[in-house]
């Protein structure tokens, strides 16, 4: 049995793990969410890194109760925090293709190029949820917020989380590099 789709369904689980380390926020909480989307990138490269992320977004839209705070359900699709959710597959992808592409076989990889590519990776997971975001309040939630505009949206979901998403990716970023070269050596990789 290959280790891969295991290793998919691990990351899956350890999403919903990070999304119970929550600090709540009135709209969207910080989580440790976005640190094992990363990892799960670096780790299980750009095919497998999105497929658990894909697992993890569809096992909590079947109910199970592993998205932030515990929650759960199809009727998530329409909560302003769902452009978060599929940006992870993308940040994930993104990771592991970036990785497999700048980080060296070698038995040095550099952890500034790794948070570099961390960086890059949150930046598609914030390209792909703050449009979202910004459609969601102004179109499915509109009678309780009566719209806001594109800036609005900016300063609700991307700057309350620019200090601890960039923690995340340089811890991220530091991890891969120490752990990327031992994971290839013991063939894990």
């Amino acid at each position: 049995m290959k280790k891969e789709p295991l290793l998919s369904a691990f990351f899956a689980i350890l999403t919903g793990v990070g999304g119970a380390l929550t600090i709540p926020l009135p709209i969207i909480p910080i989580t440790m969410q976005t640190f094992v989307v990363l990892m799960s990138g670096f780790l299980l490269g750009p095919k497998y890194g999105p497929l658990s992320q894909a697992l993890y977004v569809a096992l909590g839209l079947l109910g199970l109760p592993i998205f932030a705070g515990g929650a759960g359900g199809l009727h998530h699709v329409m909560s302003p925090s769902f452009g978060f959710l599929l940006g992870f597959i993308a940040a994930s992808w993104i990771a592991g293709l970036l990785s497999r592409k700048f980080l060296s076989d070698n038995d040095k990889v550099s952890a500034f190029r790794a948070s570099a590519i961390a960086f890059a990776a949150s930046g598609l997971m914030y390209a792909v949820a703050i449009p979202c975001f910004y459609l969601n309040m102004n179109y499915i939630t509109r009678a309780n917020t009566g719209g806001m505009t594109f800036l609005v949206a900016l300063q609700v979901a991307f700057v309350p989380f620019i200090i601890t998403d960039s923690i995340k990716a340089i811890a991220a970023g530091w991890l891969a590099a120490r752990a990327l070269p031992l994971l290839r050596k013991s063939g894990l990789l």
